[in-house]
């Protein structure tokens, strides 16, 4: 076990700076002043076809399914790559005025958003490799990594910006992460919205950090032997972190909870040798979602389907029995939503456990999209992607 330690990251201009025509020369001169200090923040212009700020016309649709009768809105149907932010995470901007997503529509991933209320998308991101999203719950802003550096970006400032003219301040450079250090699954803020939690990896070993996202300085929680996937910080109560042991499969003991402290390390639910635990998310204060997979005949004997756990007294509950895959909740605690590997979305309802058929054929033979289904803040509609046309698209459903 290593010793904790405070990493206070330094400024480092490599690699931060792409000095290229893009930039204007007040970019290169804001770069000499503040080059010393990690609050430094990028002013950028908008390049021709593409670039922070740039906007794309709408490209929503609706159409009704044909065998449930939903209308479904296509928020994206151009040949570009639309994937959404993973279903552990928020989706939608804290006013609800846009969801995020993250498209190849410009050459290379970058994230968008998407208005609610016009489809009108706009250019976020001009990185290099932009991931790991996280949407503030209480002010628009988007906290991301990028290869190494993890950045702070005011969504309003981009939303804001005139493509013809000189770009105003809309994100800063928070820190780099630990040397000899990479990161381990997803980043995750905590509900007092200044706080990250990130796995990292070390040579053969892993720790979860906390990064006060102001200071830029990391803190350590707790040494692992093994690859941490999925940190989700519950949404309400500041300092308790959901993660998993991530294996990409079935692993021995899939679902963990810990305290920001470290405290009260150890499994959420304890699962037994032959179940197939995965797609954890918070649901409510009290419980966590997530799938038990049948992965044969064996266990479709056995509890499976859409299951949650109460923080109280970790016991199982299973909402409803069929071949899940991913699984999200509203905020209220109301609904659940499953998909299937075959591209069905069921609308679960927690009080009664029924579930009814959503919407269908959005995995069609061949398909490689992830439905990844959550709910909208005020838990009126649900996000998912969908190959029913060929491409990664994203797809709304009105659900009440």
């Amino acid at each position: 076990m290593m010793e904790d330690v405070v990493f206070r990251m330094a400024f480092v201009d490599s690699g931060v700076w792409d000095m290229t025509h893009a930039f204007h020369l007040t970019c290169v001169l804001m770069f000499s002043a503040l080059a010393l200090s990690p609050w430094a923040y990028c002013t950028r212009s908008v390049p021709e076809g593409g670039g922070a700020g740039t906007r794309f016309p709408p490209e929503r649709m609706t159409y009704i399914d044909s065998v449930t009768g939903a209308g479904i809105t296509m928020l994206t149907t151009s040949p570009a790559r639309d994937d959404k932010i993973y279903q552990t995470h928020p989706s939608w901007t804290a006013d609800q005025e846009h969801i995020v997503i993250l498209s190849d529509r410009t050459g290379s991933n970058q994230y968008f958003a998407v208005s609610t209320q016009t489809g009108t998308i706009t250019q976020l991101t001009d990185d290099p490799a932009p991931g790991n999203a996280c949407l503030g719950r209480a002010r628009d802003r988007m906290l991301y990594s990028s290869g190494r550096e993890i950045w702070d970006l005011d969504i309003d400032a981009v939303l804001r910006q005139d493509p013809n003219a000189p770009n105003s301040p809309y994100r800063r450079r928070v820190t780099e992460l630990p040397e000899d250090t990479q990161l381990s699954g997803t980043l995750t803020v905590d509900s007092d919205g200044t706080t990250m939690y990130l796995g990292v990896q070390l040579e053969r070993s892993w720790a979860l950090l906390a990064l006060d996202t102001e200071q830029g300085t990391f803190r350590k929680i707790i040494d692992l032997d093994f690859r941490i996937g999925h940190c989700q910080a519950h949404p309400t109560i500041s300092g308790l972190i959901m993660y998993c042991w991530e294996t990409g499969g079935d692993s021995e003991q899939r679902m963990w909870v810990v305290r920001a402290d470290g405290s009260g390390n150890g499994p959420f639910y304890k699962e037994t040798y032959d179940e197939w635990v995965t797609h954890e998310v918070w649901w409510r204060a009290d419980k966590a979602l997530f799938t038990i997979w049948p992965k044969n005949n064996e266990m479709l004997q056995k509890p499976h389907g859409i299951a949650y756990v109460t923080l109280e007294d970790r016991s199982l509950h299973i909402l409803n029995q069929k071949k899940y895959w991913h699984v999200g909740g509203d905020a209220a605690g109301k609904w659940a939503v499953g998909d299937t590997f075959d591209g069905q979305l069921f609308l679960v309802d927690a009080q009664t456990r029924e579930a009814k058929l959503l919407t269908q054929g959005h995995r069609p033979k061949g398909a490689t999209v992830h439905p990844h289904p959550s709910f909208s803040p005020d838990g009126a509609s649900m996000l998912f992607c969908s190959e029913r046309n060929g491409n990664w698209d994203l797809c709304l459903v009105r659900v009440r």
